[in-house]
C-alpha cells in the first residue's frame, strides 16, 4: 500500500478518513441508541455550555485531524519516530472514544471528568512528542488538544453541578 521511500499515499489517507468517520458516526449512533444523549440532557449544565447536539456534531470531525496527522507522520516523520508517533496517535484516537464511553456509558459526571483530565494530559504529551518528529502533524494535533481542553472544562462544570458533593473534596 505504501513504499518505504515515500510512505502511504492519498488512497491510504482516504481509507483512514473513511474509517475515522465510520467509527465516529458509530459512536454517535451508540450515544443516541443507548439513551446517553437523553441522559445528558437531564444534567444541569452551565449557562455557557453548547448544546449536546453541537458538541456531538463537532466531535464527529475532530478525529479527522488526528487521522491526517497520523498520515503525515507515517509519510514524512523522522525514521526512528514513525512507529512510536503512529502508536501515540492511534492511542489518542482510542482514548477520545474511551472518554466518550466513560461519560455516557457509565453516566457519571465525576468519572467523565477524570477521563477528560487523563485524556487532556495524554493529548498534551502526544502532541508534544509528535510535534518533535513532524511539525505539520504536531500542529494538526493541537486541534484535538483544544477540543479535549474544552471538554475538560465542560466536564468539570458538569461534575461540579451534578455530583452529590462527595467527589474531590466537595467541589
Amino acid at each position: 500500500m505504501a513504499d518505504k521511500r515515500h510512505g502511504p499515499g492519498v488512497i491510504t489517507l482516504l481509507v483512514y478518513l473513511v474509517g475515522a468517520a465510520s467509527l465516529s458516526g458509530g459512536l454517535s449512533g451508540w450515544l443516541h441508541a443507548t439513551g446517553g444523549m437523553d441522559w445528558a440532557r437531564t444534567l444541569t449544565a452551565p449557562n455557557w455550555a453548547p448544546s449536546f447536539g453541537l458538541v456531538n456534531l463537532v466531535g464527529l470531525f475532530i478525529p479527522a485531524f488526528a487521522v491526517i496527522a497520523l498520515w503525515i507522520m507515517q509519510r514524512n516523520g523522522r525514521d526512528g519516530m514513525r512507529l512510536l508517533c503512529s502508536l501515540l496517535i492511534a492511542l489518542l484516537l482510542a482514548g477520545m472514544a474511551t472518554q466518550v464511553c466513560v461519560f455516557f456509558g457509565l453516566r457519571d459526571p465525576a468519572l467523565g471528568f477524570l477521563a477528560a483530565m487523563a485524556m487532556w494530559v495524554y493529548t498534551l504529551f502526544a502532541a508534544g512528542i509528535v510535534g518533535r518528529a513532524s511539525s505539520a502533524a504536531g500542529v494538526l494535533l493541537w486541534i484535538p488538544f483544544a477540543w479535549v481542553t474544552a471538554m475538560l472544562v465542560l466536564g468539570f462544570e458538569f461534575m461540579r453541578l451534578n455530583s452529590a458533593g462527595n467527589f474531590a473534596g466537595g467541589l
